[in-house]
């Protein structure tokens, strides 16, 4: 809160064979030897099964990469309470632990793990409470992300649901455009500010890769401007009482999982905006997204100062993507975050450089950081440790946005220059997928379902005579990633389809 892939499956055993003594939450002892050594995945969607073990017996995965999330789990085996332990390569402190993860609260487990240093990890298998000495379960080790690297944009779709009481309270689309505007600024680098943030701390400013659009579809696949405006007698809202329900004269929100839901409204007080953390996701999903009040929201209209540049936002779709305040919400708290110096508490306006405190001289406090407390303009960046923490999360809590498809639809123009789009819907999908190619002319367009080797699965035809809209069923076929493609005349488009 801000206060005033490709479907390709490689399965490989490893080809595996010390000791320490280490145990986890006085779970069971890691005491005996290596059972077997193997490589880690080095491809996106692939992994390799560890061998099965006996209870103290640990696989030895060679090769993890810093930064690169790797899922480690025992899902395929649900009859077996499990337990998994991560420890670096020979003993040392525990890195990670499950023994419930696979959305049970008994048996099988998961972890997801992310190495900061590249380099080996042992894998501790057991029974949950050591009952029994034979492990007889696959562990799997998948390679789910590899960080970013690869340099590509997550698109996010967002949804604004304006809610007022009066015209004043009901931003006009345009100032929603500037909010947009100064998100994809802020979460890319490309604010100009940015050369004002002091020297030393300059190195630590992160491009997110992460672009903000307005949604151009509906999760019923509907065409949509990205806005929805709603009229309601409440004279303002809070935390307790959010603009997220329609029987409460707010709006609902729109599938959180494939949209980021923000809304804008008044809010009672001094109190800017608030927003829901991805750990929230899976317990109160209709509670999703970002709410702000109208007056700190975006950079024209309504947007008074100090909080009129759009931060407001930019600092609760941080907390959205998993950031914490910078001070820890304690004295001299943890962020988790490795680059951002420990500091006291919160900063207001905007400190003089350098504001040291808890120690942290000599440059003390990362007050520019957005996720303080500080002016509109007086954020200027975030790390590239904070880009670590958001990257992790887009490969747990926030994996389904990376499909979201509701930035739209790509279009093609046909021989006559009419522009021709393509979506499918649900995506992803667990069998009956809509595909609707809009605005069809004289000329026949073809749309080719292919699965990733580039076999065609289904060859479909739209035309004047037609609506454009075919509904294909998937159920007993393969899982993952398929390409639908659209082709008028020379000209071709294609967009991901996934199935789950």
């Amino acid at each position: 809160m801000k206060k005033n892939t490709t479907y390709i499956i490689m399965i490989l055993m490893l080809a595996f064979a010390i000791t320490s003594n280490n145990t986890l939450n006085a779970q069971c002892p890691y005491d005996n030897s290596i059972y077997l050594t193997g490589a880690a995945p080095t491809i996106v969607g692939t992994y390799v099964y560890a061998a099965q073990t006996w209870a103290g017996d640990f696989n030895r995965v060679t090769g993890m990469v810093a930064g690169y999330t790797y899922e480690v789990s025992t899902c395929t085996t649900p009859s077996f309470d499990s337990e998994i332990t991560i420890y670096p390569s020979g003993g040392g402190t525990a890195l990670g632990y499950d023994d419930d993860g696979c959305g049970t609260t008994s048996g099988p487990s998961k972890v997801l793990f992310t190495p900061t240093v590249t380099g080996d990890y042992d894998l501790l298998l057991d029974e949950y409470q050591c009952l029994s000495n034979n492990i007889d379960m696959e562990m799997q080790i998948k390679l789910i992300s590899t960080g970013g690297s690869t340099g590509a944009a997550v698109t996010i779709p967002v949804v604004v649901h304006v809610v007022y009481k009066n015209a004043t309270e009901n931003v006009s689309n345009a100032q929603i455009q500037s909010q947009i505007d100064a998100l994809n600024r802020d979460y890319r680098k490309l604010n100009t500010d940015f050369a004002n943030v002091p020297a030393v701390f300059q190195p630590l400013g992160s491009d997110f890769s992460i672009d903000f659009c307005l949604a151009s579809f509906d999760p019923n696949g509907n065409s949509t401007t990205g806005i929805t405006h709603t009229s309601t007698t409440v004279a303002s809202f809070d935390i307790n009482t959010p603009p997220k329900y329609t029987s409460n004269g707010g709006h609902d929100n729109w599938d959180p999982q494939h949209y980021l839901n923000l809304w804008v409204c008044d809010l009672t007080g001094t109190l800017l905006g608030f927003a829901t953390f991805p750990t929230d996701l899976a317990t109160a999903p209709q509670l999703d997204g970002v709410v702000i009040d109208y007056q700190y929201f975006g950079t024209i209209g309504t947007s008074t100062p100090p909080f009129d540049l759009g931060r407001t936002a930019t600092h609760e779709v941080g907390h959205w993507l998993n950031l914490r305040h910078i001070w820890g919400d304690a004295n001299c708290g943890d962020d988790l975050v490795n680059d951002t110096p420990t500091q006291q508490t919160s900063n207001g306006g905007c400190p003089a450089f350098p504001h040291v405190t808890c120690s942290n001289g000599p440059n003390g406090d990362l007050f520019n950081n957005y996720m303080d407390y500080v002016d509109d303009n007086c954020m200027m960046l975030f790390t590239n440790g904070q880009k670590v923490r958001v990257d992790a999360t887009f490969t747990n809590f926030r994996n389904a946005i990376l499909n979201a498809t509701g930035c739209g639809p790509t279009g093609i123009a046909d021989i006559n220059g009419n522009l021709i789009t393509l979506t499918a819907y649900p995506n992803p999908s667990t069998g009956s997928v809509t595909i609707q190619t809009g605005n069809p002319t004289a000329k026949e367009v073809t749309v080719l379902v292919c699965n990733v080797l580039g076999e065609t699965m289904a060859a479909l035809k739209s035309s004047p005579a037609s609506d454009g809209k075919f509904t294909l069923d998937f159920k007993g076929k393969p899982k993952g990633v398929y390409i639908i493609k659209l082709v008028a005349d020379d000209n071709m488009i294609s967009q991901k389809l996934i199935i789950q």
